[in-house]
């Protein structure tokens, strides 16, 4: 299940955290989502005209300035996160906090849905945020949807219309339930008729004062309608090398180094100089099996691999213990997946039987595909392959270059390994690489009455009966699919001491930054 890499496609879509949970029908959501996400407890005097270094994985060669198309960098959510303003904000706990929108609600058909617009909003240059802003920005990213992965999901840009000043009417092509949260984080909002954005003009809390490769200032923008940030600017800075990114936090050249290596984290802790900020089961690095493809359209075949992985092994040598072993239901931010359920025990007995089963007690040879664009994809395949062996699956592994892997490895191959953070919404996510309508259906899981179910399911207003439902087709595919979702992995964020309030959420949230400080 990947979701930083083919990317150009699905990442846009797909980085951001987080569960339904404000979207019923009917369910409205109150407060004012001023200040921003939760973070860690703030200590200490901060530090007067400050600016907050940040430091995430960005590409000179990927850079990018529509916040509406393919982002590939962290660095470049970073910055937009800073420029630009949201619908709606994913919370810690992953309900969801009106921003731009103060309420919204659904009929009940989960067709229509109406979201109230806050009226103080501006855009840096004076002008304000109107309905009219947000429909376009939302119509422009689902125009998109080809190189975002369908950022929006369901949402229906034709049928959706402004009614009156400050409320919008959005409609989904299917019932959705959860549109608040599929949009939360992911509708960054421009003026209306935008095309050029390279001097962006957002109703974020900080302004761009500078863009040079992948190194971007920021200053703070008075005229955001929320509470004033804690820094002065922001340094966004995206590194090419995961190494580099960790050497530039560790030697003081940066305050926050984002989603480093397990490997690096265990270091900056052993310091005991950094702080290692841990996000629980944000990260994956499942096997995918084509269900399609032989050896693995056979259903034994898929049992019996599910069977020999040693999980909690790969925890130890591959997530480093920052992680714990998972059941292969394939979306663990959703609230219908079943977190009660354990994960399988290794039966090396009982996978040779179910090879034999099918025809293979001799075992086969086979080749798990890989790519270093993550340092734990290749570890991992080289200790599956491994382990596979002692029930006789001969694998070898391959490894393939980031600009091949994604585009000639990724959903196209037998057997390799996926990468997944921060996951959507079951809605989405499942459209999007699991359905057979799915533009990239990652093990080929094509099941018409499965579809069906899960359609059905969504549809249903009562958020109770809709979990439930969700849930038996989550353990369906974690029996029978092609994911081997072996174990779930902490995001891991390595800062400064001087560092406070970085937001704990996963997901869009974490780029939220104006509640940061330095301290003294």
């Amino acid at each position: 299940m990947q979701q930083l890499s083919r990317r150009a496609a699905l990442q846009s879509g797909l980085i951001v955290a987080g569960l339904a949970a404000a979207a019923g029908a009917g369910v409205t959501a109150c407060g004012t989502g001023r200040g921003g996400p939760a973070g860690a407890e703030s200590n200490g005097t901060a530090r007067p005209g400050a600016t907050l270094r940040f430091g995430g994985i960005g590409s000179a060669s990927a850079v990018t300035t529509d916040p509406h198309g393919s982002i590939p960098s962290e660095s470049d959510w970073a910055r937009f996160g800073a420029l630009y303003d949201v619908l709606t904000m994913p919370n810690t706990d992953g309900t969801v906090s009106p921003w731009l929108a103060t309420s919204w609600s659904s009929e009940p058909d989960g067709l229509t849905h109406r979201f109230e617009l806050r009226t103080d909003a501006v855009f840096s240059d004076g002008r304000p945020v109107r309905p009219a802003d947000v429909l376009f920005s939302l119509g422009r990213i689902a125009g998109k949807a080809t190189e975002n992965g369908g950022r929006v999901g369901t949402y229906d840009a034709a049928a959706s219309r402004v009614e009156g000043p400050s409320t919008l009417v959005l409609v989904t092509s299917s019932p959705d339930f959860s549109l608040a949260r599929t949009l939360a984080g992911q509708c960054f909002v421009v003026p209306e008729g935008t095309e050029s954005f390279q001097t962006p003009v957002g109703s974020g809390p900080f302004v761009l004062t500078s863009l040079q490769g992948t190194t971007a200032a920021l200053g703070r923008n008075d005229r955001w309608w929320g509470e004033r940030p804690q820094v002065n600017g922001l340094e966004v800075r995206g590194f090419a090398d995961p190494q580099a990114l960790a050497a530039a936090v560790t030697s003081g050249e940066i305050d926050v180094a984002a989603n480093v290596s397990y490997a690096a984290a265990r270091t900056a802790q052993s310091t005991g100089r950094l702080t290692v900020v841990r996000r629980p089961g944000a990260a994956s690095y499942p096997l995918c099996m084509r269900v399609d493809l032989p050896p693995f359209d056979r259903v034994e075949v898929r049992q019996a691999i599910k069977l020999a992985v040693d999980r909690q092994a790969l925890v130890e040598q591959v997530l480093l213990g920052y992680g714990s072993p998972s059941n292969d239901a394939p979306f663990p931010a959703d609230p219908s997946y079943p977190a009660d359920r354990p994960a399988p025990a290794r039966d090396l007995a009982g996978a040779r039987t179910l090879l034999a089963q099918a025809g293979l007690a001799d075992g086969f040879d086979t080749v798990i595909r890989t790519t270093p664009a993550y340092p734990s994809m290749v570890i991992a395949a080289t200790l599956l392959a491994q382990q596979l062996g002692e029930v006789g699956i001969r694998a070898q592994v391959r490894e393939d270059p980031p600009e091949v892997y994604w585009s000639q490895v990724y959903t196209i191959e037998p057997l390799y390994m996926g990468y997944t953070t921060d996951a959507l919404p079951i809605q989405h996510w499942a459209s999007a690489v699991l359905l057979g309508t799915a533009a990239y259906n990652e093990t080929s899981w094509r099941r018409p009455e499965f579809d069906q179910a899960f359609l059905a399911a969504t549809a249903n207003p009562d958020a109770q009966a809709r979990t439930a439902a969700l849930r038996a087709l989550q353990e369906q595919v974690a029996d029978d699919g092609g994911y081997v979702m072996w174990g779930l992995g902490d995001a891991v964020d390595v800062t400064s001491p001087a560092v406070q309030g970085l937001p704990a959420a996963s997901g869009f949230a974490r780029y939220f930054l104006s509640g940061v400080r330095l301290t003294q």
